[in-house]
């Protein structure tokens, strides 16, 4: 039996990962494992008999032999029973940090002591990285913040939405999921004990990349605040129309019917913003065809004004998305952010228009933009955007 005891300790201190050391009353090593051999590239030959001080850099060879005598002296544990972080000294004299838990073993009428050592190398660097990141990502926290409480000043100020809370709300879940993200990946670098450095990597690289998802809904909404008022002059629709699809790319297997007849009534809007709304919607439609369709646009006029359909033949939107469909951070794409028709909706508003949009699951959706008709004579604008503006 107490040979298998034996065979069974021996076993467990040659597996061992962490480095085991059993040092005498004096500080001289009385064996080592393998694992210690491999830490500090010392044989086992090389270690036993030295005083174990030749593991450790100045000061701390020093101060161990102050700690021994202490103990001898008082009976004070200072460090027997609890870890702690120390320095180690490998064999070329270069140094790393080590956890060190050392206990009292007594054998017979001997004193000895046993540490086991672990090499925190990845640990600590992790630590560094992440301390680095943390104080990055608190500075451009603390700045997007700013821009964000800008922004939304901005927001309510130019009415862009109708309601400040339903704003906050959605960039509360939009940057709140991310952060989550980050806060896992932190809580795994500082506890874990013996990560990978592919390990370390990974969690810095999502905390990185959720850090640049909070920033792209920020700048989303610094473009917002910035959007200035519209100069509202007359336009054709048609040059609008078609310079926004020829600047689109166009996926293959996409079929555009643009139904604008000749001498169509010209427009009273901002031509550069009206560009964003047709281009809004244009990619909206393309994104509902990811295998192909046909994107339609339609226009009609009467007294009341202009009318222009954006016509898609994808998969539809579900009745309860339909009613929420231009709500700020609401939207039916795996990646959208929504604020793309919330967008649309606030610059038609400020140029007098309306949207409406009709949808049937599996045949399609249809956005309505309807527009107030130009009248009397008037004046060639400035194109801009590569919009091109009508005499």
């Amino acid at each position: 039996m107490m040979e298998r005891e034996h065979a069974l300790l021996k076993s467990i201190l040659e597996t061992a990962v962490d480095g085991i050391i059993v040092i005498d009353a004096r500080g001289n090593i009385e064996s080592v494992n393998p694992a210690t051999e491999r830490l500090f590239h010392f044989t086992q030959a090389e270690l036993v008999g030295q005083n174990v001080k030749i593991l450790m850099p100045a000061p701390y060879r020093e101060e161990h032999d102050d700690y021994l005598e202490n103990y001898h002296e008082t009976g004070q544990r200072k460090i027997l029973g609890s870890g702690r972080e120390v320095t180690g000294q490998r064999k070329d004299g270069s140094t790393f940090p080590l956890h060190l838990a050392v206990s009292e073993i007594n054998v017979g009428d001997r004193t000895l002591f046993a540490g086991i050592v672990r090499d925190i190398t990845d640990l600590k660097e992790a630590q560094r990285e992440l301390t680095e990141l943390n104080a990055s990502l608190d500075e451009r926290v603390r700045q997007q913040a700013l821009e964000l409480q800008a922004a939304q000043a901005e927001l309510v100020r130019k009415e862009k939405f109708a309601t400040l809370g339903q704003i906050s709300g959605g960039i509360a879940h939009e940057i709140r999921n991310p952060l989550n993200v980050v806060k896992t990946s932190a809580y795994y670098l500082l506890n874990a004990k013996t990560p990978t450095p592919e390990k370390v990597r990974e969690h810095l690289e999502r905390i990185d990349r959720q850090v640049g998802m909070i920033d792209n809904v920020v700048t989303a909404l610094a473009d917002v605040s910035r959007m200035p008022d519209p100069e509202v002059r007359p336009w054709e629709i048609q040059s609008l129309v078609r310079d926004v699809i020829a600047s689109t790319n166009i996926p293959q297997g996409m079929v555009i019917d643009e139904q604008l007849p000749a001498g169509f009534p010209r427009v009273l809007v901002d031509g550069n913003q009206l560009s964003i709304v047709l281009r809004n919607l244009v990619r909206n439609a393309l994104d509902a065809m990811p295998n192909g369709g046909t994107l339609t646009v339609v226009g009609t006029a009467d007294e009341q004004g202009v009318t222009i359909e954006v016509r898609d033949t994808g998969s539809g939107i579900s009745p309860d998305d339909l009613e929420r469909i231009t709500e700020p951070f609401f939207s039916t794409k795996p990646r959208g952010m929504g604020l793309g028709l919330a967008i649309t909706k606030t610059i038609l508003e400020k140029n007098r228009g309306t949207i409406r949009v009709s949808s049937e699951l599996g045949k399609g959706t249809q956005f309505f933009v309807s527009l107030p008709i130009a009248e009397g004579p008037t004046t060639k604008p400035t194109a801009t955007y590569g919009v091109t503006a009508d005499d």
